[in-house]
């Protein structure tokens, strides 16, 4: 008798979870972020989140995927919308998200 597997409604594949990871790192890299992590949200969907830590580690951003539109959503910690769309758009998106954050010039080089 076969097993049905049933996935989440919104599985992150593996290619996408290492460019997640791949852009966690660069933030990291940039003193933007101190940590990232996957989790779980309550339907049990993968969420991927960035933490600006320190003393009093906090969460910066979730990013999540809605697979019936096929798109990303990135959250702050407080739940409001920051970008949704491709992976690639949601990047530009959060690059000057910690840009502002951080209080960067955006020409700014590491």
């Amino acid at each position: 008798m076969s097993r049905v597997i049933r996935l989440p409604d919104n599985f992150i594949g593996k290619e996408d979870r290492e460019r997640l990871e791949s852009y966690a790192g660069h933030t990291i890299a940039r003193g933007r972020a101190t940590r990232w992590c996957w989790g779980k949200n309550a339907d049990g969907d993968d969420r991927f989140e960035i933490h600006t830590g320190g003393a009093a580690d906090r969460l910066a951003v979730i990013i999540s995927r809605d697979r019936e539109q096929d798109a990303f959503a990135v959250r702050d910690a407080d739940g409001r919308c920051i970008a949704t769309g491709a992976l690639d758009h949601v990047f530009a998106v959060l690059e000057g998200y910690f840009i502002h954050l951080h209080g960067e010039q955006p020409d700014d080089s590491a």
